[in-house]
């Protein structure tokens, strides 16, 4: 009895440590995915509304959307850098504006998740497509 119930315990310490890494790659990637649907979002709903549609991020409060406030929060272990986004005066939010022609302003992010992984998050100014592409570290 002693032994099966060390071999057990030597299965457990060895299985819990990769399903612990396992199940935090897969809620970052549902973070990346849920971000990327909601920069998609923007540009959809400026096209089909005939309205400038902005994306937000507070990097202060954490937390990004397309409402004013942003509400959907960003993980802590999440850092998000972008260059040359405008910047709203009244809440502090950095903006991608997408316009009802489909165009946009605004720039590419890089996602970095626990000091690691990095992704990009690119939108192509033109047709405003969004891609992600891990970046080698």
């Amino acid at each position: 009895m002693i032994v099966v119930v060390l071999i057990i315990s030597v299965s457990v310490a060895l299985v819990m440590p990769r399903v612990g890494t396992g199940w935090k790659r897969l809620e970052d990637g549902e973070f990346l995915q849920e971000f990327v649907d909601t920069i998609r979002r923007s540009r959809m709903i400026a096209v089909n509304s005939g309205q400038p549609v902005a994306f937000r991020i507070n990097s202060a409060d954490r937390v990004y959307d397309l409402t004013k406030p942003a509400s959907r929060p960003i993980p802590e272990n999440v850092e998000i850098f972008s260059e040359r986004l405008e910047k709203d005066p009244e809440t502090g939010d950095f903006l991608v504006t997408f316009y009802p022609d489909g165009s946009m302003v605004g720039n590419s992010f890089d996602l970095t998740f626990d000091h690691k992984r990095t992704y990009r998050v690119s939108i192509n100014p033109l047709f405003g497509t969004v891609g992600v592409a891990r970046l080698q570290t």
